[in-house]
């Protein structure tokens, strides 16, 4: 029997970025959906970039130090974690060497971890006590406490739940094809992988890259595939199939569609319509319980799917946490004020409020003019 994994949720976190000053007061999110409302420059985006850099620390050693003091909360199932951090110059190794590495000149000075209130580590530069253990090896001064100690059975759950972070950039991947010989030898190991175990559960693959988990999903899991097809049917009429293709020329696998009986690979593409179909293949093959990070979502969408992609995506998988700006009304309007976060900015301070309060109307249409009027009378547009 498989075993049901406990829901996972980030729950609030504190931001300090130690070089610019700029400093995100604690902001609250809501277990389903937080939408990051404000005008540009206040400080919506960073709060993406904090958490997913603070996530992404915890659990790969190629993150670029940055001196900064992060405090956030995560629960998974019934255990509630708070996590920790200070990264500043290393002082006594800045005078000694010269530095060549970005990391170089960077350290965790400070790390705390707590379980339901109870201490599981803390470190104070070298430094470092762990509950249940008198003795422990000398921790690497760049590396989180978390990542060092990812392998031991204490941290599972909270390391397993960190990995589920995912964050939509399309932008900068729908362009991209997958290599040949990258492509061939990854479809070598999921044959194999199938072929001993015909019941393998995808989320193994989900955190593969689109063109490969739509490869996956149309060879091995058809309703999967179904589901994703009918969901690209409903916004796009014409297209008649969707697939993965080798382009010989350029070496690559890319995702192609068949419309009125002809194929067209991605380049060809609109951006809009290729960028609408890996949202939908992301949505239906990311992990249970994923956070979700989509910063303006609407950028580079056709204005005619905004509404039913907007819908679909807070729909169809009620397991997700989303967390996401943007400045579209079609989207803002479609989603209810309570869960709104509305961002503001005083000089360097990021503050955040909830719509409660906040006089902008009951309905989703009244609270998104009526913020836009309020904005304007306080001279902010």
């Amino acid at each position: 029997m498989e075993r049901i994994e406990p829901k996972v949720k980030i729950n609030w976190i504190e931001f300090e970025n130690l070089s610019s000053g700029l400093k995100i007061e604690r902001i609250n999110f809501f277990e389903d959906i937080t939408l990051l409302v404000g005008l540009s420059g206040v400080g919506k985006t960073q709060i993406l970039d904090a958490v997913e850099y603070s996530l992404n620390l915890a659990v790969r050693n190629d993150i670029i130090l940055r001196p900064c003091s992060v405090t956030m909360s995560i629960s998974i199932g019934d255990n509630n974690y708070e996590w920790a951090y200070r990264i500043d110059k290393d002082t006594v190794q800045d005078l000694l060497f010269e530095h060549h590495d970005e990391n170089d000149g960077y350290i965790i000075t400070h790390e705390t971890l707590s379980k339901n209130g109870e201490s599981v580590f803390e470190r104070i530069l070298d430094k470092i006590i762990v509950a249940g253990y008198t003795k422990v090896p000398q921790p690497k001064k760049d590396e989180s406490l978390l990542l060092q100690y990812s392998e031991e059975d204490t941290f599972e759950e909270l390391i397993s739940g960190i990995r589920k972070l995912y964050s939509i950039e399309m932008d900068l991947v729908v362009l991209r094809g997958i290599r040949n010989e990258s492509f061939n030898k990854i479809k070598s190991l999921i044959g194999e992988t199938i072929q001993q175990d015909p019941q393998t559960p995808f989320k193994k693959f989900s955190k593969l890259p689109v063109v490969i988990k739509l490869y996956i999903i149309k060879k091995y899991y058809e309703d999967l595939y179904v589901q994703v097809f009918e969901a690209v049917k409903e916004l796009f009429m014409e297209i008649e199939d969707i697939d993965v293709v080798e382009d010989k020329r350029k070496e690559v696998y890319l995702v192609a569609i068949t419309v009125y009986g002809k194929q067209l690979l991605q380049h060809d593409i609109s951006n809009g319509m290729l960028k609408t179909i890996y949202y939908l293949v992301e949505l239906f093959t990311m992990s249970e319980d994923s956070l979700v990070l989509i910063d303006e979502f609407e950028n580079g969408l056709g204005v005619n799917c905004i509404d039913l992609l907007s819908e679909m995506l807070l729909t169809e998988r009620n397991d997700l946490q989303f967390i996401i700006t943007s400045h579209h009304p079609k989207i803002i309007n479609g989603i209810e004020q309570s869960r709104w976060k509305i961002i503001d900015r005083e000089q360097s301070i990021v503050k955040n409020s909830d719509c409660i309060g906040y006089g902008i109307g009951n309905s989703k249409h009244d609270a998104y003019f009526n913020l836009i009027n309020r904005w304007e009378y306080e001279g902010k547009i």
